[in-house]
């Protein structure tokens, strides 16, 4: 029972040796919780943060190009070719026509590397679709890199013909197993225009037309489809397809008609 009894007398007096002991030793300790991360302000000035030699420099790079200033010019273009020349195709075409010798062949060199690394990739992809014609896997591969490579500029005059004429028939091969997909078939006509296949593109749009009669996509089509056989009563016969059909427009649709209206009004003043 004594010890019982001197239990909470014991808490108090060991609670007030305690105290006396830190209060002896306060001015030794340290700084805890919040206090521990303040920075040193000169220190954290001297902290210098490395930089991406390439990120915001596409016009340091353009502007590079039209100065007399070599050393500047054959530094940037050293510094596309080994980061990610894909990003920069326009600012290296341009470069191939620069009156320095070096950086025509800088910019020649990366480009040619980069179209070898994307005929690579089509190889590889032509193979698989070669042994899997009905995988649609491989197919959206192919669509995906085709997209990236007409998307990135390299793509110019033939070369870019071939391509969207391959990009056209997978689509098409695509849409035999998806016939719903409304955006397969708007791309597949954009295409089809690009590539001057006018009548196969006409058919389609007519399709698109039936099958999504209420979808203004049919008909801005429709109008670009006779804008370039510069068809204009063709043209004519789609506004008023779409005003007497009551087709809803997008701001993007309803400015497309607006253009149109417009010419037509200033044709017949």
């Amino acid at each position: 029972m004594p010890l019982v009894c001197l239990v909470p007398v014991w808490g108090i007096l060991a609670l007030f040796f305690l105290e006396i002991r830190n209060r002896g030793k306060r001015e030794t300790l340290e700084d805890v919780g919040i206090e521990k991360l303040k920075i040193n302000d000169e220190i954290y000035r001297s902290i210098l943060m490395d930089e991406d030699p390439i990120e915001d420099r596409v016009v340091p790079l353009e502007e590079a190009l039209l100065i007399n200033d070599p050393a500047t010019r054959r530094e940037l273009m050293m510094e596309v070719m080994y980061s990610n020349p894909d990003d920069y195709v326009e600012q290296l075409k341009e470069a191939r026509t620069n009156d320095d010798t070096e950086v025509v062949h800088y910019a020649v060199t990366a480009l040619a590397e980069l179209q070898k690394e994307y005929d690579f990739r089509f190889q590889e992809l032509d193979w698989e679709m070669e042994k899997n014609p009905d995988d649609d896997e491989v197919t959206d591969k192919y669509i995906k890199l085709l997209n990236q490579y007409l998307d990135s500029g390299i793509a110019e005059e033939n070369d870019m013909d071939i391509k969207l004429r391959t990009y056209s028939g997978i689509l098409e091969r695509k849409l035999k197993n998806t016939p719903e997909s409304f955006a397969l078939w708007k791309e597949k006509i954009k295409t089809d225009l690009k590539i001057r296949e006018y009548e196969t593109a006409l058919e389609d749009i007519q399709y698109i037309v039936e099958n999504w009669e209420k979808e203004e996509a049919g008909y801005l089509l429709l109008i670009q489809y006779y804008s370039a056989l510069k068809d204009r009563q063709g043209i004519d016969r789609t506004l008023e397809q779409v005003s007497r059909r009551r087709i809803h427009l997008t701001p993007r649709g309803r400015r497309e008609i607006s253009f149109w209206k417009k010419d037509e009004d200033m044709q017949e003043a």
